[in-house]
């Protein structure tokens, strides 16, 4: 019989930080389950100059948040798909299922800057500056209520204007190193945002149609659906984690 206590590592995306999961951890604790967010290298209790910050230095941290006596469940949120699949890449072993929340599940040999441009209807795009000296990106703060948190309160909104940083750019432009044996054999869930005005439902639904996952969710919500929607959230994590 499966274990019905199951561990999660939750992953912010871009701009972001552990806090942003706050409402979701003690959720999932509340099931019966063990849950944790990190702050990715580059912000929170983990400052480094961005320059120093690559996809494989992300991926380090997640591991070393990993328990070695349990398999983690991970749920990954926007940019960071791409860390995610490299986590399962090299350790599929330590992995129970990873869960792409709006995020990027992209195919072997990719980047997210391959596919950032090409979201049509993203409204981010035009808020964003790149610093290529710096190799660091910034979301202008006319953005943050528009396009991250249209559909949430006034006190997520306020939080997240106060924590917001610098993103690390090296992650993005990356590529994938993917293969069948070690990643292919991590299972996949994906939770849809059918209101993200930042990785729209048409990038969601290109990302899908390029990756097979077993187990698909939707919930109504824009891309912060960790503020918003808390609750409908944590149940598509639990069915997806659990079914």
């Amino acid at each position: 019989m499966e274990d019905p206590h199951m561990h999660f590592l939750l992953i912010h995306g871009s701009w972001h930080g552990a806090w942003c999961w706050h409402k979701i951890v003690p959720r999932l604790q509340a099931e019966g389950h063990s849950a944790h967010a990190i702050d990715l290298p580059g912000r929170g209790r983990s400052p480094a100059r961005s320059q120093l910050v690559s996809l494989k230095s992300m991926v380090g941290a997640a591991l070393a948040a990993m328990p070695e006596d349990q398999t983690t469940t991970i749920v990954v949120h926007s940019r960071y798909g791409v860390l995610a699949s490299q986590l399962a890449e090299l350790a599929p072993e330590r992995i129970a299922r990873t869960i792409y929340l709006a995020s990027f599940m992209l195919p072997n040999g990719k980047a997210v800057a391959d596919y950032f441009r090409e979201d049509r209807d993203s409204q981010l795009p035009p808020f964003v500056d790149i610093n290529r000296l710096g190799l660091w990106d910034w979301l202008r703060p006319e953005a943050y209520r528009h396009v991250l948190y249209h559909d949430c309160r006034d006190e997520d909104n306020a939080l997240a204007a106060s924590l917001l940083c610098r993103e690390p750019l090296r992650p993005a432009i990356g590529k994938l190193r993917l293969t069948d044996d070690r990643y292919g054999r991590v299972p996949r869930g994906y939770i849809r945002l059918s209101e993200d005005r930042a990785v729209s439902p048409f990038l969601q639904d290109r990302l899908l149609n390029e990756t097979s996952c077993d187990r698909v969710e939707t919930v109504q919500a824009g891309h912060s659906a960790y503020f918003s929607k808390p609750d409908q959230l944590t149940a598509a994590i639990c069915r997806i984690a659990g079914g």
